[in-house]
């Protein structure tokens, strides 16, 4: 089952260091720590390349010069 979770960049910064200091005690609990940050990484990969886009964007917008 998927769950979702709506987090702010802050918060989600702040899960991304509970979870990198997090001490497994078990195989199981290291992969799914694994896992954890690897969405956490796409997740703030994702939102960078949107801020990307729309920078791109607004560069691209006419200014009332032209």
């Amino acid at each position: 089952m998927m769950n979702n979770l709506e987090l702010t960049n802050e918060q989600l910064d702040l899960l991304k260091f509970i979870v990198q200091d997090f001490e497994y005690n078990d195989d199981k609990e290291r992969d799914l720590i694994n896992q954890i940050e690897a969405k956490i990484y796409d997740l703030q990969e994702k939102e960078l390349l949107r801020t990307i886009n729309i920078l791109k964007a607004q560069s691209k917008r006419p200014t009332e010069e032209w």
